[in-house]
């Protein structure tokens, strides 16, 4: 049977560390001296949820305020999303609500949203993470704290991302096979 695949974006404001967790995901590694994405990078990652295949098609998206005109192209038929903010940035933990917003305005379809504050390694964190917290779960968002240097949640966050995501599609499947009983009902027997 071929694998569930699944696309997913990462989004949030430039420095907030969206291609070092893509890389500690994908690589188990960390560099100290990334450059900033430039539109977007891709790479699928293979995973399993209740014995079925599933392949995440994740797109790392440019944080940079130049390129987020751009985030539409890439945003599109997206089934999950995680937004990422630095613990040690005000400014990108207050945008996660303009990153929402945005990607909102693209994909109208469910899509299962994460919230990550990255760089829990670091001693000068800011953003309290209780008020964070608190917000995703009025939204009904799921919150991780993550450090891409350590590796601290980065699997845990994905896994949780393609239950949820599993969980919409057979929702989804659900909401949209034909009403079997009813179809029954209407039909005519000859008996």
């Amino acid at each position: 049977m071929a694998p569930h695949e699944f696309k997913v974006v990462m989004i949030g404001a430039v420095a907030v560390g969206k291609s070092s967790i893509a890389n500690r995901l994908q690589f188990q590694i960390f560099e100290e001296d990334y450059q900033p994405t430039i539109g977007a990078g891709y790479f699928p990652y293979k995973t399993s949820y209740k014995d079925e295949e599933v392949e995440l098609q994740i797109w790392d998206t440019a944080g940079m305020e130049r390129y987020k005109s751009l985030g539409s192209i890439y945003f599109r038929d997206a089934k999950g999303c995680i937004i990422v903010y630095d613990q040690a940035s005000l400014e990108s933990a207050d945008a996660i609500q303009s990153w929402l917003k945005t990607f909102r305005a693209t994909v109208k379809t469910p899509c299962y949203i994460i919230i990550a504050g990255n760089k829990d390694d670091l001693p000068n964190k800011i953003v309290p993470p209780e008020k964070i917290k608190s917000w995703c779960d009025e939204n009904g968002f799921e919150f991780f704290l993550t450090s891409s240097k350590t590796g601290k949640n980065i699997t845990e966050m994905f896994d949780a991302l393609v239950k949820g995501v599993m969980q919409l599609n057979t929702m989804e499947a659900i909401q949209t096979s034909p009403n079997l009983a009813e179809s029954n009902r209407n039909e005519k027997g000859c008996c």
